[in-house]
């Protein structure tokens, strides 16, 4: 039986993402402790390719002893995850960040927090864990308060459950540049979940804000708003395309996919366009929406369909898919020609 496609409503859509948002740390944090911004170099870039492991570790501990204290960081990073051949060494790993803690490094002070969170190289310690990522986000480490508004949000670690302390986290963390916790908190200020206090005003304006700096689940959201009439705003279905196309633009499978159904239910002038329906079907489907929903939706157009129809769609999103590549390709080597260093005779 095939199911009848619809719009992703925000209804369904909102508590569904929330989860994640709340939940995604704990499940990533396994493989991506530190919260570092990049991995550590295989060879510092002033130094011969030529060099050795044992060599580059040398010049890592050589740095330390200078007060680079990134350095500290970057040697913990190096045993907590094995890297340049090395074995995993959790208690290596703890001594440099603990090295680094005691230096008032943020990121050290985070990293030996998830080491007690999780009991690595040591035992677990909730209070200790607690302590450093306050400490870190006092000296103004984004992720700390991201981590520390999640961990007050569910009660976790020991601690009381804070709505009032979560929000002060996430709103730190999104001041700081963590677009996701804004997210969060926009969902959670639209859903009012588990006593949390319910501010549609609020979650409106940061999914506002959040489409301004083209963030593309922000914008998807307001979409299905928009169609739906929801969190007091009045149904605007061409303003919701308007959204779905901006947040498609940006390769927000979701919206691909409630473009599918909105050409598919809806269309332009309450005329739907089966071509235009599989293409964005399509779209979904190869940038991540493949699931046996969507290919069940792909299949009952194609059943619906003349064979140019079909060829039209599929050119259609090929086209589309090609004209993104292309524009990635170009903001690449944008990016490449300004770092690039300049050139003298």
């Amino acid at each position: 039986m095939i199911l009848q496609f619809k719009v992703f409503l925000a209804a369904f859509a909102l508590p569904l993402i929330l989860f994640f948002s709340v939940s995604a740390f704990a499940q990533n944090d396994a493989a991506t402790a530190s919260g570092q911004l990049s991995p550590p170099p295989a060879a510092d870039a002033n130094q011969p390719q030529t060099m050795t492991v044992d060599q580059y570790l040398d010049l890592l501990k050589s740095e330390v002893e200078k007060g680079n204290n990134e350095a500290m960081i970057t040697l913990g990073i190096i045993y907590e995850r094995g890297q340049l051949g090395l074995d995993i060494n959790y208690g290596t790993a703890l001594d440099w960040f603990t090295k680094a803690a005691a230096a008032k490094v943020p990121e050290g002070l985070f990293n030996l927090g998830y080491f007690y969170q999780v009991g690595a190289g040591t035992a677990p310690d909730f209070k200790k864990a607690i302590d450093n990522y306050t400490e870190a986000a006092k000296l103004g480490l984004p992720m700390a308060n991201l981590r520390l508004g999640n961990i007050y949000l569910d009660g976790k670690l020991g601690v009381a459950k804070s709505n009032e302390k979560a929000i002060q986290h996430l709103t730190q963390a999104g001041k700081d540049g963590i677009q996701d916790a804004d997210w969060q908190l926009a969902t959670l200020y639209l859903n009012g979940p588990d006593g949390f206090p319910k501010d549609i005003a609020k979650g409106m304006q940061l999914l506002n804000s959040l489409a301004d700096k083209n963030y593309s689940q922000a914008i998807n959201e307001l979409g299905a708003i928009y169609y739906l009439g929801q969190w007091n705003q009045k149904t605007d279905i061409p303003k919701a395309k308007g959204y779905f196309l901006r947040a498609a633009d940006l390769l927000n499978n979701v919206a691909m996919k409630n473009l599918a159904a909105y050409y598919k239910n809806e269309g332009d002038n309450k005329k739907p366009n089966q071509t235009l329906a599989l293409q964005w079907a399509i779209l979904s489907f190869n940038f991540g929406q493949n699931t046996q929903e969507m290919a069940a939706f792909i299949q009952q157009l194609r059943g619906e369909m003349k064979t140019e129809e079909i060829l039209a769609a599929e050119n259609g999103a090929q086209d589309w898919a090609n004209k993104k590549v292309a524009e990635v390709r170009e903001q690449q080597q944008q990016q490449q020609n300004q770092v690039a260093p300049a050139t003298g005779n």
